[in-house]
């Protein structure tokens, strides 16, 4: 079964869940965490680990290392970038991929790695709170975010679109979104985004991008706005929805650290510029962004990266 194939089993099951939830009037709910720990054999695993690098005594990195686990907030209902199987309890994509590599980088294995759902809301409150180490959640970096955390560098390029139901006609572009009822996510840029481009929206709020987008198939809403490459996640594995109007941003994911932990924003970044150049992002982008339907292929991508935050 391809990637893409398994991605479409897994996303039908998560909307299944967020259909009967948004039955009841609430928003759907993911189990509160998911270990990256497998049921491998303790041999295969210790063959896996990578080899621990020295820090300094004191320095954020060599606090994670002595506390032996490395805590990551992820989405759990975004195809391609971050999405948990319902079976399996397993988180997986683009976000948990290079979550995974910063911690190879700190000298950790796959099981010192505890993944927690970090929705649009809570990703800042999670690292102020010390309930994460870093947040990898398809998370913008824009000035007001900087004042209140620090960030690695750009790991990728998005830019906000418009979903829509295949057969409507009525949404072309971001100005007819006005006077419609529209969806994006809680304490997403994309909800200042579409009011400051369409006025006289009418926005719903959700917690889950998987809520927005089911809250459009029965109905209550005409369109789901946030980043393209999310979106198009939806899309390519459901034929009946569309992205239409194009881009009208450009939102550069960054990796979330707590305020005044530049070391470990220094760090991360380091492996990301690593990651850049050593073939490692284009393995990872391929296998998991560059699954969706007409995106461009690695290398390309990759160039529209900006290399500062």
């Amino acid at each position: 079964m391809s990637t893409w194939n398994r991605l479409m089993v897994i996303v039908w099951a998560t909307l299944a869940v967020a259909l009967v939830a948004c039955g009841s009037g609430g928003d759907a709910k993911a189990p509160a965490t998911a270990t990256a720990a497998a049921k491998a054999p303790a041999a295969a695993t210790a063959a896996a680990t990578p080899t621990a690098t020295p820090f300094p005594a004191g320095s954020s990195m060599a606090t994670i290392v002595q506390k032996g686990k490395l805590v990551i907030g992820v989405k759990y209902d975004v195809p391609l970038f971050g999405l948990l199987d319902p079976v399996t309890k397993k988180v997986d994509g683009f976000d948990v991929a290079i979550g995974k590599e910063i911690a190879k980088g700190l000298g950790l294995r796959e099981d010192q790695i505890e993944f927690v759902e970090a929705i649009t809301a809570n990703r800042i409150p999670f690292l102020q709170e010390d309930k994460a180490d870093l947040v990898i959640s398809t998370m913008t970096i824009n000035a007001d975010r900087k004042t209140q955390i620090e960030f690695s560098r750009p790991y990728y390029l998005a830019g906000q679109s418009i979903l829509v139901k295949g057969d409507n006609a009525t949404i072309k572009t971001v100005a007819d979104l006005n006077g419609k009822k529209v969806c994006s996510v809680q304490g997403s840029t994309s909800e200042k985004n579409v009011v400051e481009k369409a006025p006289q929206v009418q926005l719903t709020s959700f917690t889950t991008y998987s809520t927005c987008v089911s809250a459009m198939k029965d109905g209550r809403v005409e369109a789901v706005t946030t980043d393209d490459i999310i979106l198009a996640g939806f899309a390519g594995v459901d034929k009946t929805l569309k992205l239409v109007g194009g881009t009208f941003t450009t939102e550069p994911y960054g990796i979330g650290i707590k305020k005044g932990k530049t070391d470990l924003a220094a760090f991360a970044t380091g492996v990301l510029n690593s990651m850049m150049t050593d073939g490692r992002w284009d393995k990872l982008y391929a296998q998991y962004p560059g699954q969706a339907p007409g995106l461009a292929p690695a290398a390309e991508a990759r160039a529209k990266v900006p290399a500062t935050p």
